[in-house]
């Protein structure tokens, strides 16, 4: 390990010794391939998602403009720490510039905060969608589904700042290895030499505070929609809403699930570094993994549409898509009867509800 040098009660690097567990090259070289496999997959999976729904317009929608937020984050997450470990394993080296660290860990907090605020907002659609069905036009304009987007982006840089401005201000001048694989809040600061004690009770009340707010908010959106759809009884509002929640509360569930891993690897005292650094490799990895695949298996015009990606790409203007069998398309005309149905409620009753619709 190399010597620190002090800067202004600063120390010049750090040292990220999340993988020292690794001592072969054979270990490393494997290991290297898999992120390398992991991190292009993520990578080519989510992009595909961004073109198709941005050359089909039958896709500018709500629902698939969230979709996009949530793509751009499973592509931006992993880039943050994935390429410094790749480094590592290629190379060994753990050195890390201190402003590269801050730097790094400020991305983190930004994009982590970002995904809560947009699965949050996801619900607040499919709230809509599902309870109220005749106003989801008229609420879920793409002017308000851009701003809500907006709105997901901004309050994640105020609280990176405040981050950012704590670890600046307070001094680094002892050890300087960090047992984990990228510049994390919460490692970074047990190496401060200061009393941060106060600072760390505030942040844990606000960050505890904060993700109070975003499951509470999704647990009760999901209540609603749950008693909307007992109240109707009906087998296709069962079948219906099922298929427009499925992807997301698959998701929400995946998140929860790998931030509960992290958290427990940490209280728990005689879980070793190793375990430690394997939740947080989970946490940054699976979901940009994963996330598409959830929606290419249960979102059906997505899956409908990957079937002829060439087609969409080359002559997007033109491309009509037919029925493979006589199932998909009585499904489809069953489906456009359903919503020139709908059209006509929507100009006659724009306030109506759910089960007046499916009493027509």
């Amino acid at each position: 390990m190399t010597e620190p040098n002090l800067t202004m009660f600063h120390l010049s690097h750090f040292s990220l010794e999340g993988f020292l567990w690794l001592h072969d090259w054979q270990s490393k070289t494997i290991l290297f391939a898999v992120f390398v496999v992991i991190y292009v997959t993520s990578l080519t999976e989510n992009a595909m998602f961004l073109l198709l729904i941005g050359l089909d317009e039958k896709l500018h929608s709500a629902m698939y403009l969230f979709i996009c937020n949530l793509a751009m984050l499973d592509i931006s997450i992993p880039t943050v720490t994935v390429p410094e470990i790749l480094h590592y394993l290629l190379t060994n080296e753990t050195a890390i510039e201190f402003v590269s660290c801050v730097t790094q860990m400020g991305f983190f907090i930004y994009l982590y905060v970002t995904e809560c605020l947009v699965l949050a907002v996801m619900a607040y659609d499919r709230y809509h969608a599902i309870c109220r069905p005749l106003n989801y036009p008229i609420i879920m304009t793409m002017k308000n589904t851009t701003q809500l987007s907006i709105f997901c982006w901004v309050p994640g840089l105020l609280i990176t700042l405040f981050h950012v401005y704590i670890v600046l201000s307070v001094p680094f001048c002892g050890p300087n290895t960090i047992t984990a694989f990228f510049c994390e809040y919460t490692s970074l600061m047990m190496l401060a030499c200061a009393d941060i004690s106060s600072y760390s009770f505030v942040l844990l009340i606000l960050a505890l505070a904060f993700m109070s707010l975003i499951l509470g908010f999704i647990i009760i959106t999901y209540i609603k929609i749950l008693m909307s759809v007992i109240n109707v009884k009906s087998s296709m509002v069962y079948k219906k809403a099922f298929s427009t929640c499925a992807s997301h509360l698959l998701i929400i569930a995946l998140f929860i699930f790998v931030q509960a891993s992290v958290l427990l690897s940490r209280f728990i005292s005689d879980t070793s570094v190793s375990l430690q650094v394997l939740a947080g490799i989970t946490q940054n990895i699976l979901p940009p993994l994963v996330n598409p695949i959830i929606y290419c298996l249960l979102e059906n015009k997505i899956r409908f549409q990957m079937k002829y990606p060439a087609t969409l790409i080359f002559n997007h203007n033109d491309t009509k898509i037919t029925a493979e069998t006589p199932e998909e398309a009585k499904s489809t005309f069953l489906w456009i009867f359903k919503m020139n149905q709908v059209t006509q409620q929507v100009l006659m009753h724009p306030t109506a509800e759910l089960r007046f619709l499916l009493s027509t």
